[in-house]
């Protein structure tokens, strides 16, 4: 059985990784005793056992850590955006290896290489962890500076969807309602359950120009969409297309309904 003694810097930390060991799967004792916590009466079923169990802690706690610090010293963002910017700079933590050339180790794997070197007396000081994981690290400055173009791509990404629910909800319908059968490709239907000829979906695509929407729409379902504008879109699809599904209720909001593929009532011809 081994045992393991993780020091903090203060009470604060030590108290927020004892909540996190004791909700995790952990398999073993866990004590706090001011700015220590001890992990007792635990096997390692792998290697990488224990780096497996705070790995998750070291993501959640410390690059938010981390980050509002660059954020707000480096980058001199306000706390309103730097509360925003964060959950980007964690969702692309997991790729940092990708993202930064000259990041030889992701940091999973800067992970177990500090814990081989430090853990083998039973002791794991995790301000030093932090510093050398992080604050020590020149390439998280850029790293978070990615987790920043992911933001300002979604807030610009969400500007365009705005101005297309806006344009919708101005847009006289060509149709009063479309049905969409996605399945192993996107089929259009009027009212009637008529498919609609790929000429005269076209033409509703020329007659109305080009949106900013297109670059992101690649079968051309969205644009074709906001082309006819209907006020009703009965959707079949299957769970494979919940993205797509996704955009489409948050461009078109109450005008969507879904439904399971299985249940489309009309016949296909091929």
């Amino acid at each position: 059985m081994k045992e393991t003694l993780f020091l903090f810097q203060d009470e604060k930390d030590a108290n927020q990784f004892y909540l996190f060991v004791l909700a995790s799967t952990f398999n073993g004792d866990v004590l706090i005793k001011g700015s220590e916590v001890r992990l007792s009466g635990y096997s390692q079923i792998k290697q990488t056992s224990l780096v497996d169990l705070i790995f998750p802690f070291v993501v959640n706690y410390y690059v938010p850590r981390v980050s509002n610090y660059l954020l707000k010293n480096a980058y001199y963002y306000h706390d309103d955006e730097i509360e925003q910017i964060v959950p980007f700079v964690l969702s692309v933590s997991s790729i940092s290896k990708e993202l930064h050339t000259d990041l030889s180790f992701s940091l999973y794997e800067r992970l177990i290489y500090y814990l081989y070197t430090h853990e083998t007396r039973g002791v794991v000081d995790m301000e030093h962890l932090y510093l050398t994981l992080f604050q020590n690290e020149d390439a998280w400055l850029e790293i978070v500076g990615y987790g920043i173009e992911e933001w300002q791509f979604e807030l610009n990404f969400q500007e365009k969807m705005n101005d297309i629910r806006h344009y919708v909800f101005k847009k006289k319908p060509k149709l009063p309602k479309v049905i969409v059968n996605i399945k192993d490709r996107i089929r259009f239907f009027d009212s009637h359950g008529q498919p609609i000829r790929e000429e005269v979906l076209a033409h509703f695509r020329k007659v109305s120009g080009t949106t900013s929407v297109e670059e992101y729409d690649p079968t051309k379902l969205i644009s074709t969409l906001l082309s006819i504008a209907p006020q009703q879109i009965d959707v079949y699809a299957s769970n494979d297309h919940m993205h797509t599904l996704y955009w489409m209720m948050n461009i078109f909001q109450e005008r969507i309904k879904l439904f399971p593929v299985e249940q489309f009532p009309y016949k296909i011809l091929e």
